[in-house]
């Protein structure tokens, strides 16, 4: 005679085992592919960072970033600066081209489409020191333009590249050579 109960707890059993392989197969078809969307994401930003590399070595990007550190803060001072800067078409600005250009990776960095830290650890210094000459040109031109959001996301690049930068000294110090004191952004960038 058949014994029903003891074919039950077979088939239960068997049941159960194939659930439990159906799982592990699942866990790691869902890791596998985990990976591989971690890899494609690595390789976009890796993709989007070279991009950006290649408007930083962009001649007219770095003419335009030796005038905003070696000019502009004499030519600010300047009494015609502000009817200049209302009266003169902004692509013949020295520094129109670093400007828009900080401003479009603002944007890809603030909506995610950029990750920020790895390009700050290559970055961060250039874009805090420039942001610093230029601080008051968009003030003035916020005035000029009266725009108060006009180069906000290069504002806040700024920002966020000196909190990486906080960060990073912060984990990693390192004394000034000339002096044997801590260095930090401030004495750095002052």
């Amino acid at each position: 005679m058949i014994d029903w109960v003891a074919v039950s707890a077979i088939a239960t059993a068997f049941t159960g085992l194939v659930i439990m392989f159906t799982v592990i197969v699942g866990v790691r078809q869902a890791r596998a592919a985990l990976d591989q969307i971690g890899e494609a994401h690595r390789a976009t930003q890796l993709d989007g960072m070279m991009r950006i590399f290649e408007w930083f070595d962009d001649p007219r990007f770095v003419s335009g970033r030796l005038y905003i550190m070696k000019e502009l803060p004499a030519r600010i001072k300047e009494p015609d600066f502000e009817e200049c800067l209302r009266d003169t078409p902004y692509a013949d600005l020295p520094w129109h081209k670093t400007l828009s250009t900080l401003e479009r990776v603002g944007v890809f960095v603030r909506m995610g489409l950029l990750e920020g830290e790895p390009f700050y650890y290559n970055w961060g210094n250039m874009i805090i020191l420039t942001w610093e000459k230029l601080a008051l040109l968009v003030e003035l031109n916020r005035k000029t333009s009266d725009n108060p959001y006009l180069w906000k996301d290069t504002e806040w690049l700024a920002a966020d590249a000196l909190r990486f930068v906080n960060e990073y000294i912060a984990k990693n110090p390192r004394t000034r050579p000339s002096t044997g004191q801590p260095f930090t952004v401030e004495r750095w960038s002052g």
